[in-house]
């Protein structure tokens, strides 16, 4: 069983959005068993690294780009939550990437925690204002 498993309860009914949330769980998973199985081989621990930090970036731009183009309100509330989160794991890579090994454990489980917190308030909010407005689901 993956240490980080995506559930129903975060689901937000939006497909492309929950598509991408869970490729985002897949990624930590494969980080977390890059870290847990391959401890001799770092390239594959910072290409991991690498595919995650790349894949939460584009799916910020996406989620977005959706709410600009939704005319959601809170776009700019949103966008800084995105922003802190990813300040937050760039300083996590750098620290692995300066010789801290305990950094590249505490990214996977740091990125897919306030995933699901994020999932479950922020992002719950944006797919309820596209149903109120008609263009939930798309």
């Amino acid at each position: 069983m993956p240490p980080f498993e995506w559930s129903s309860d975060l689901e937000t009914g939006h497909a492309a959005i929950d598509e991408q949330h869970q490729s985002l769980f897949d990624l930590a998973n494969r980080l977390e068993e890059c870290i847990t199985c391959d401890a001799d081989e770092p390239e594959l621990v910072s290409d991991a690294i690498y595919r995650l930090n790349d894949y939460v970036i584009e799916h910020f731009a996406a989620e977005e780009a959706l709410m600009a183009q939704a005319g959601y309100p809170r776009v700019s509330s949103h966008r800084s939550e995105h922003e802190r989160l990813s300040a937050d794991t760039m300083r996590l890579m750098a620290a692995y990437f300066n010789g801290e090994s305990v950094a590249a454990t505490r990214i996977a489980p740091f990125v897919t925690s306030w995933l699901q917190n994020h999932i479950r308030q922020e992002d719950m909010r944006f797919v309820r204002f596209l149903g109120d407005t008609g263009t939930a689901g798309q």
